[in-house]
């Protein structure tokens, strides 16, 4: 597939030569919303739809390096092969006559889980098991019909699971689809470099390692041991240190931080967050079931409400 060149939103504007920031014709750019090393969000209005949008265009800054205008291209078709599931809702792909390159998706009010997270723990409260699985179902929903799509996620991490505001309909979202990698596609990323965020990166990626599905069990399953513990699986002061504890150490017991929940819950840990992917849980339904009816097992409220929601094959 030939993928087309690449601009800054602003530059593509200033080539148009219009008063307002307009892209392809048809979104009037707005505030930008967030930024990271390949690509920056805006919020815009559709004036096809009348709909306020996010769009995610690449950076003039990587210009020179095609492999971003695949990687955008791979997020937009794993957003759409994807629709109808609990990630963040495709809506166009395109470049316009200036060589902008962009992703259009659903304009998203509400917080990260990770900032929902840290102002839990500002008043030293944690969220309680059966509201984690409320929250946190529709992802693994989501993860499921991905990897049964042969699309892996490779960077899950509370900072890309939205939760959408009640006041604009709730729910979750999983977003950034940015490092994902599509069954059949060339792998982008270079040897030796590690895709993903350190503190939830399975061992076999720092091990160098070829990957498959069980990175995002390892991944999704550090998410829950982090909004249930308060703090990731494992804690260094440089990423040397991280990388000899991910890959070295025991696995940790949730246990010590959540007294609440069954002695089971180790057990769990033990199994979703393994050193070898051969010992660890083959699927994120496995995973997620084997958490659910630990959950059940409590004699609290989370156990009581568990049992009364969720039923398991």
């Amino acid at each position: 597939m030939a993928v087309p060149g690449f601009t800054d939103m602003t530059t593509a504007a200033r080539t148009n030569g219009q008063s307002q920031n307009w892209l392809d014709g048809r979104y009037l750019l707005g505030e930008e919303l967030g930024r990271g090393g390949h690509g920056v969000v805006y919020r815009a209005h559709d004036r096809e739809t009348g709909e306020d949008v996010a769009i995610k265009v690449l950076k003039q800054s990587v210009a020179e390096d095609p492999q971003y205008a695949v990687r955008l291209w791979r997020e937009a078709e794993s957003l759409r092969m994807l629709c109808g599931t609990s990630t963040v809702r495709f809506l166009n792909y395109g470049n316009d006559r200036y060589g902008a390159v962009y992703l259009v998706m659903e304009l998203l009010v509400g917080e990260t889980l990770d900032d929902h997270l840290l102002d839990l723990e500002d008043f030293e409260h944690l969220i309680s098991p059966y509201q984690l699985l409320v929250a946190l179902d529709p992802i693994a929903r989501a993860l499921h019909t991905a990897h049964s799509k042969g699309i892996v996620h490779r960077d899950i991490k509370p900072g890309n699971i939205f939760l959408v505001d009640p006041v604009m309909g709730g729910g979750v979202r999983l977003m950034d689809f940015g490092l994902a990698k599509i069954a059949g596609t060339e792998e982008l990323t270079q040897a030796g470099m590690i895709a993903g965020s350190p503190s939830y990166i399975a061992p076999e990626l720092w091990r160098n390692e070829r990957p498959d599905h069980r990175i995002d069990v390892y991944s999704f399953a550090a998410v829950i041991f982090r909004a249930l513990a308060g703090r990731p699986p494992f804690m260094a002061d440089s990423t040397p240190e991280l990388l000899i504890q991910v890959t070295t150490s025991e696995r940790p017991r949730l246990s010590e931080y959540r007294p609440d929940m069954v002695p089971e819950i180790d057990d769990w840990v033990m199994r979703a967050l393994a050193l070898r992917r051969d010992d660890r849980y083959p699927y994120v339904t496995s995973m997620w079931n084997d958490l659910i009816r630990i959950v059940q097992m409590a004699d609290s409220p989370s156990g009581e409400k568990a049992r009364a929601a969720f039923r398991l094959p």
